[in-house]
């Protein structure tokens, strides 16, 4: 009866824990689960802290690890550094040469773009 009754108590504890995972949400390091903005995306640093995108926009780890956010997607050139388009859901990447390429224009990836989300209620 007792196998029965943690059995049970497991499988509403992995029930309870999918549904945050397929929104893309994520734990940070106190435990609280952080879910994005709609058409954003997140990254844990270092720290265990939860780094959002803008909406449209995107992150990626710069070259000591911390997270950086433009406008748009992001890519990293030859050099290790990180470009952004400049427009919304714009795309990027690098070309044969490793200089980044982007729509509309590229723009440099900062982490005062970025943005930090409330937990979850």
């Amino acid at each position: 009866m007792n196998a029965r009754l943690a059995l049970a108590a497991c499988l509403v504890a992995l029930a309870s824990a999918v549904p945050a995972q397929d929104k893309g949400c994520s734990t940070g390091r106190d435990g609280k689960i952080v879910c994005p903005a709609p058409d954003s995306s997140c990254l844990i640093d270092r720290r265990g802290d939860v780094v959002c995108s803008s909406p449209g926009g995107g992150i990626e780890l710069d070259r000591y690890g911390e997270p950086a956010c433009g406008p748009g997607y992001c890519t990293k050139d030859i050099r290790g550094d990180l470009f952004c388009s400049s427009a919304a859901r714009g795309a990027a990447s690098t070309d044969r040469y490793g200089n980044a390429a982007c729509a509309v224009s590229c723009v440099t990836a900062a982490a005062k773009q970025c943005v930090r989300p409330k937990p979850a209620k």
